[in-house]
Order: C-alpha cells, then structure tokens, then sequence
C-alpha cells in the first residue's frame, strides 16, 4: 500500500459514523462497506461434506462459525470473497503512480472524488485514476481522495480454492475447539481466527 494511502481492512461495519456523515474529513474510517455481500464462500453442505458430520441440527452455530471465519480471512488478508460496494479515503498528497485498495480484487470503479479541506466531496475528472490489474493508477498528482468501487469475486464458484479451504480449516477448528472445551468463539474472538489461519499459513 502507499506510504501516503490511510486504509483498514475489508471489514468494518456498514452502520460506521462514516455512512451517516456528509463530511469524510470526519471519519477515521479509510474503508467503509456500502452494499455488503451476499452468501459465503462455502456452504453448509460443504462443511458438512469436510466435517464428515450428518445433516441435522447445527446449522445456526455453523453459519455463525462460516460468515466469522470469512470475516477474519478478509481482515487477515484484504481479499473479498465475494462481491460488494465500499467506499474507501486515501488521505494524503499523492504522485502519479498506484495506489493499493484495501479491499480487492478491484473488479469496477464506480466513482472518484477530492476530499477538500472542509470535508466536502468534489466529483473530479474520471481520466484522474484508472482501474489497472485490480490495482488503482493515479494519473496526476492529487490530496484526499474518495473512491467507491466494487471488490470481491462475482460467485463463491470463483474463489480460489485455496481460499475456501482456508475457511473450511477455520470452521474446522472452531468445531474442534467447541468439542474440546465447551467454549466455542463467538465471531468478535478475532484472536481465534488469527491462530487459525496462522496455522494454515495464509
């Protein structure tokens, strides 16, 4: 990423001061999530086909362990699983050059605006940046801008297949750990998920 560029990871919840404030100056947030995803990346069926467990009972808490462990891996990682609309800042002075999203894969730019001083958001040229490789180049040199584009595979057929086993191993592990302990991680135990995808080796 930029040296120059503010941005967090993939997740960060839609009902964010930053949806609600006409002034981007005030947010702290880099990345804001303005139409999120919809299913995950893997299935029930397809944790209980890995699990090797049957087909009754459990699907609340599975679905709860699914949408943490993918939650964790976009946070982790930067990736979009699936496709959504964010709004992200890049807060600084900016030359010409790439400016890394937060969250990709970047499959459409939707729009580009300059920060000003008093928060306001101005529409600027479309020719300023352009969508190259899944990655923003920035044509000129240019302050505080606000970016929306669209991140995240179309369809959970489309994952790489790396990444759904990752989440698949997480799910896997916190079915162990429920097992093992009677305490099963709720999906704010970001320590857990951490550990987890640690032990996959991402």
């Amino acid at each position: 990423m930029s040296p120059n560029a503010s941005a967090v990871g993939c997740r960060i919840s839609t009902r964010s001061s930053c949806s609600n404030s006409p002034s981007a100056k005030a947010n702290p947030m880099a990345l804001e999530i303005l139409i999120p995803p919809e299913g995950e990346p893997v299935s029930l069926a397809d944790v209980r086909a890995y699990l090797r467990i049957g087909t009754q009972g459990d699907d609340a808490l599975l679905t709860l362990f699914i949408s943490a462990a993918r939650e964790a891996f976009e946070a982790r990682t930067g990736r979009a699983l699936l496709t959504r609309r964010v709004r992200q800042n890049f807060l600084g002075s900016f030359s010409p050059g790439f400016l890394i999203p937060a969250c990709g894969p970047v499959t459409a730019l939707h729009s580009v605006k300059s920060i000003l001083a008093s928060g306001a958001l101005v529409d600027v040229s479309s020719n300023i940046l352009s969508l190259i490789d899944g990655k923003f180049m920035l044509n000129q040199p240019m302050g505080d801008l606000n970016v929306e584009y669209q991140a995240g595979y179309a369809a959970s057929t489309l994952v790489p297949y790396a990444h759904r086993l990752a989440i698949l191993e997480a799910v896997a592990d916190a079915i162990a750990r429920r097992d093992g302990d009677g305490a099963p991680p709720g999906a704010r135990e970001k320590i857990f998920w951490d550990q987890a995808f640690q032990r996959i080796k991402l």
